[in-house]
């Protein structure tokens, strides 16, 4: 609805513009064209929660009321008419790129509901974060009645809003984004008919936010699965104060080593320069490293966050062994944990780079490797000496953020160079597909569980 409207709300105005311009003394026409456009623009103003796209719209239709109630001269309405089809297009440009978007709905038979809870890790090691804060979002199955009782879910990436901690102006930029309703009702009863299945904690990309994937996740929870996402409330400040030490020659060699595999390379080349590059990268092997530790801290506080669900089956065990996923360098993390802790039995990794403090350790729990087109092979060297199956998949034409839910609630990422040729939505159902079809064969088979 709101977009239907904000989409009229431009087309009459830029009828109403039009008409200015052919008829300089504004006729009948005209008059209805801008007073119907300023009604409109009014009742979008009033529902309009932050949705600042639209503010060269309103602009673009106060000058088209303003050349009705004052008697400007022919060149000035000509000129206003021009500046105002601009304004109009600007708009049409924004809304287009920067929707509110229909997110789609999850394909299991489950409801999804969803909880937030804060731990704390104290370390010992030197650091200016020693105290490690983790923000943890939940999503597992809900009851169904209770679900669709709610008029809509919570709104997409409502961190962004409510963290501490986020930049002003990027909450401002991402206000409008309350208006994209997930499919994910907060604080929902524990489905009773769900077998409390497998658990699969989330790790996300190097700065980003634990629901950077909710459509996964939300897919996940209607499958039976629990999902745990941790976000680590600090980090950035960890990571200006790795990069402080970093080494200026190995931070060369790794820009350069970036610049070439954006080019034209072989699978081996690729390979050959992917483990170089995991090797130089000390800094970014730390955070990896600080990261698996705050996943197995969240593992040892599994039981309390899972209680912290309602309904919750009380006296249920939490599971011996859960899955790890991860995006970009959080499926560096995801396995590092499944290296260092005898938990983690599976392993996603979404796109992402193997670095981490035991690189040379094989892996050794089954693995599915995601690619984006460019990225394909890079982790070959670690396929080649993984002591487990290693599952790999390429979504071909797919750039790195084509994994992201940005690209679906983000079409201006496409007009920016940023995601592939293909459709986001269908890039996303693909993708949540395959990790479902995984976790199934793995982790949910040994825990014996069944949707």
């Amino acid at each position: 609805m709101p977009a239907m409207l904000e989409r009229t709300v431009l087309a009459v105005a830029s009828l109403a513009a039009v008409l200015s311009l052919a008829d300089t003394t504004a006729g009948p026409t005209a008059l209805v064209a801008v007073a119907v456009a300023a009604v409109l623009s009014v009742v979008r103003l009033a529902t309009n929660h932050a949705r600042w796209q639209m503010v060269p719209a309103y602009l673009a239709v106060t000058w088209l009321s303003v050349g009705l109630a004052v008697d400007l001269p022919s060149s000035a309405r000509i000129a206003g008419g021009v500046v105002t089809l601009m304004l109009l297009a600007l708009a049409g440009g924004l809304t287009t790129g920067l929707p509110v978007p229909s997110l789609p709905r999850p394909d299991g038979p489950f409801g999804v509901g969803t909880i937030t809870t804060m731990e704390e890790r104290h370390t010992t090691a030197v650091s200016t974060t020693p105290r490690r804060r983790l923000f943890i979002k939940v999503w597992y199955p809900a009851e169904v009645d209770q679900v669709r009782s709610h008029r809509e879910g919570e709104a997409l990436w409502s961190e962004l809003r409510e963290a501490p901690g986020i930049p002003v102006g990027l909450r401002l930029l991402t206000g409008y984004l309350r208006q994209v309703r997930t499919h994910a009702v907060r604080d929902a009863r524990f489905s009773r008919v769900a077998v409390p299945g497998p658990v699969v904690l989330y790790h996300h990309a190097l700065i980003s936010i634990s629901a950077e994937n909710s459509l996964l996740m939300e897919s996940l929870a209607s499958h039976g699965y629990v999902v745990v996402s941790t976000r680590h409330i600090d980090q950035r400040t960890e990571l200006a104060e790795v990069n402080k030490d970093a080494d200026p020659a190995a931070a060369a060699r790794v820009q350069e080593i970036n610049r070439d595999l954006l080019g034209e390379l072989t699978r081996a080349e690729r390979a050959r320069l992917a483990h170089e590059l995991f090797q130089l990268s000390a800094a970014t092997a730390t955070i990896v490293a600080r990261r698996a530790a705050d996943a197995r801290h969240v593992l040892d506080r599994l039981p309390a966050v899972l209680a912290a669900i309602p309904g919750y089956p009380t006296g249920r065990p939490a599971p011996d062994q859960v899955a790890a996923i991860g995006l970009s360098l959080g499926g560096a993390v995801a396995s590092e944990l499944s290296k260092a802790d005898e938990r983690c039995a599976a392993v996603v990794n979404i796109d992402g780079e193997l670095y981490g403090e035991l690189l040379q350790e094989p892996l050794t729990s089954p693995y599915l490797m995601i690619y984006s087109e460019l990225n394909s092979g890079g982790n070959d060297i670690a396929r080649q000496a993984a002591q487990a199956t290693f599952h790999e998949v390429t979504a071909f034409g797919a750039k790195h953020l084509d994994f992201h839910d940005a690209s679906v609630v983000l079409p201006l990422l496409r007009w920016l160079g940023q995601l592939g040729s293909g459709s986001g939505a269908q890039i996303t159902a693909w993708k949540n597909e395959q990790i479902r079809r995984f976790l199934d064969q793995t982790i949910r088979a040994t825990e014996g569980a069944s949707p």
